[in-house]
Protein backbone atom coordinates (compact mmCIF):
# COMPACT_ATOMS: atom_id res chain seq x y z
CA UNK A 1 0.00 0.00 0.00
CA UNK A 2 1.33 3.43 -0.93
CA UNK A 3 1.85 6.05 1.76
CA UNK A 4 0.55 9.62 1.65
CA UNK A 5 3.05 12.27 0.55
CA UNK A 6 3.80 15.63 2.12
CA UNK A 7 5.15 18.37 -0.13
CA UNK A 8 6.06 21.93 0.83
CA UNK A 9 5.01 25.12 -0.91
CA UNK A 10 6.98 28.04 0.52
CA UNK A 11 7.69 26.00 3.65
CA UNK A 12 4.01 25.18 4.16
CA UNK A 13 3.25 21.47 4.22
CA UNK A 14 0.57 20.05 1.97
CA UNK A 15 -0.53 16.45 2.39
CA UNK A 16 -1.44 14.39 -0.65
CA UNK A 17 -3.10 11.00 -0.86
CA UNK A 18 -1.28 8.29 -2.85
CA UNK A 19 -3.65 8.96 -5.76
CA UNK A 20 -2.91 12.73 -5.80
CA UNK A 21 -5.78 14.29 -3.87
CA UNK A 22 -4.73 17.19 -1.62
CA UNK A 23 -5.82 18.00 1.93
CA UNK A 24 -8.08 21.02 1.43
CA UNK A 25 -7.04 22.92 4.57
CA UNK A 26 -3.35 22.41 3.78
CA UNK A 27 -3.81 23.69 0.23
CA UNK A 28 -5.79 26.73 1.33
CA UNK A 29 -3.13 27.60 3.92
CA UNK A 30 -0.26 27.11 1.46
CA UNK A 31 -1.81 29.01 -1.43
CA UNK A 32 -3.29 31.94 0.51
CA UNK A 33 -1.12 32.14 3.64
CA UNK A 34 -4.38 32.71 5.53
CA UNK A 35 -4.35 32.67 9.32
CA UNK A 36 -7.61 30.77 9.58
CA UNK A 37 -7.84 28.40 6.59
CA UNK A 38 -10.41 26.19 8.34
CA UNK A 39 -12.83 29.14 8.72
CA UNK A 40 -12.36 30.02 5.06
CA UNK A 41 -13.03 26.43 4.00
CA UNK A 42 -16.11 26.09 6.20
CA UNK A 43 -17.59 29.31 4.79
CA UNK A 44 -16.72 28.44 1.19
CA UNK A 45 -18.22 24.97 1.37
CA UNK A 46 -21.36 26.26 3.10
CA UNK A 47 -21.86 28.82 0.31
CA UNK A 48 -20.78 26.49 -2.52
CA UNK A 49 -21.86 22.96 -1.56
CA UNK A 50 -21.23 21.81 -5.12
CA UNK A 51 -17.50 21.58 -4.31
CA UNK A 52 -18.23 18.81 -1.80
CA UNK A 53 -19.00 16.39 -4.63
CA UNK A 54 -15.24 16.46 -5.35
CA UNK A 55 -14.22 15.94 -1.71
CA UNK A 56 -14.01 13.02 0.66
CA UNK A 57 -12.46 12.26 4.02
CA UNK A 58 -9.05 10.60 4.07
CA UNK A 59 -7.42 9.17 7.22
CA UNK A 60 -3.90 10.61 7.24
CA UNK A 61 -2.09 8.57 9.89
CA UNK A 62 -4.31 7.83 12.88
CA UNK A 63 -5.78 11.32 13.20
CA UNK A 64 -9.35 12.22 12.43
CA UNK A 65 -10.08 11.98 8.73
CA UNK A 66 -9.27 15.14 6.78
CA UNK A 67 -11.12 16.38 3.71
CA UNK A 68 -9.23 15.94 0.48
CA UNK A 69 -10.11 17.17 -2.98
CA UNK A 70 -9.20 15.99 -6.45
CA UNK A 71 -7.83 18.27 -9.17
CA UNK A 72 -11.27 18.96 -10.70
CA UNK A 73 -12.58 20.10 -7.32
CA UNK A 74 -9.50 22.24 -6.68
CA UNK A 75 -10.11 23.97 -10.04
CA UNK A 76 -13.54 25.01 -8.69
CA UNK A 77 -12.23 26.03 -5.26
CA UNK A 78 -9.20 28.05 -6.36
CA UNK A 79 -11.02 30.95 -8.08
CA UNK A 80 -13.43 31.24 -5.13
CA UNK A 81 -10.68 31.34 -2.52
CA UNK A 82 -9.52 34.89 -2.95
CA UNK A 83 -12.99 36.31 -2.31
CA UNK A 84 -13.16 34.39 0.98
CA UNK A 85 -9.59 35.28 1.94
CA UNK A 86 -10.35 38.97 1.37
CA UNK A 87 -13.50 38.70 3.51
CA UNK A 88 -11.59 36.89 6.26
CA UNK A 89 -8.88 39.56 6.30
CA UNK A 90 -11.51 42.29 6.40
CA UNK A 91 -13.23 40.60 9.37
CA UNK A 92 -9.93 40.18 11.20
CA UNK A 93 -8.96 43.82 10.66
CA UNK A 94 -12.41 44.79 11.97
CA UNK A 95 -11.79 42.73 15.10
CA UNK A 96 -8.40 44.38 15.59
CA UNK A 97 -9.86 47.86 15.13
CA UNK A 98 -12.67 47.14 17.60
CA UNK A 99 -10.16 45.83 20.15
CA UNK A 100 -8.06 49.01 20.01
Amino acid sequence: MQEPVTMHLDNMPMRFTPDGRVAVIDAIKAVTNANRPRVIWETLRRNHPEVLSFCEDYPFQENDPIEVVNSSGWELIMPLLFYYVANEEQELSGYHAAAV
